[in-house]
């Protein structure tokens, strides 16, 4: 049995050869073959993954999340020599991009340069366990929410499997003390952009993420009302 964040999964292990991609060319630059890949055969299901929106789930993580005695996909491909560089990587498009045919996708071995514009920063990974990297500062409006100057460390982990930025205790109680919305502790607003873009720090780069990308669709706030 394996325990996610917002669901679990129960089964059986099982080992077996694993093909991803295809040999036609319009659609995938290589088939990928990884022979006696160990993985569990799911059964039973409980919460978001008895929908009919999972097919499977693939850890990309480092092989200290795997479970016992199961080596990742991912470092399978590496230890078997499969790979044109040790790396992968997501594009990410949004529901407006899809409708006008533009498709996410997971490339393996290699990054499509055609996806983006400029140069890739690299940041060194700290904790190898998801992707553990050096967060300086979070930044709303261009001022610091000073969260990472309170003498705790921060870390930034990027994970695909997580729709919703979250963040430990401590950074969430000082968003809350400076009125910074968060799915948990909603604030009135007049709209959200008088909370402007939020900008993470990372090994002093800045990424900017449009206010858009991090408020949620302003809803009304229901008044509780009583009477004698």
């Amino acid at each position: 049995m394996i325990q996610f964040g917002s669901g679990a999964l129960m089964g059986h292990f099982v080992t077996d050869d694993i093909r991803l991609g295809t040999c036609d060319p319009k659609k995938s630059s290589g088939q990928i073959h990884i022979k006696g890949q160990k993985f569990g055969n799911v059964e039973k299901q409980m919460t978001i993954f008895t929908g009919s929106n999972f097919e499977a789930i693939v850890g990309l993580a480092y092989p200290a999340l795997a479970e016992p005695g199961v080596k990742p996909v991912f470092d399978e491909m590496i230890g078997q020599n499969l790979l044109q560089a040790n790396l992968f990587s997501f594009y990410l498009t949004s529901k407006q991009a899809e409708s006008i045919g533009m498709e996410s996708d997971l490339t393996f071995g290699y990054f499509d340069k055609s996806k983006f514009k400029g140069d890739i920063a690299w940041h060194p990974i700290k904790y190898q366990y998801m992707f553990g990297v050096q967060l300086d500062d979070i930044k709303f409006n261009g001022q610091s929410s000073g969260v990472c100057k309170s003498g705790k460390e921060c870390l930034i982990t990027f994970d695909s499997g997580t729709s919703l930025m979250s963040v430990p205790t401590f950074a969430s109680g000082a968003l809350t003390n400076q009125k910074i919305p968060t799915a948990n502790t909603p604030v009135p607003c007049h709209n959200p952009q008088q909370f402007g873009d939020m900008t993470l720090v990372m090994n002093g780069k800045e990424y900017v993420i449009p206010n858009e990308e991090w408020t949620l669709p302003v809803q009304p706030m229901s008044m509780a009302q009583g009477g004698a």
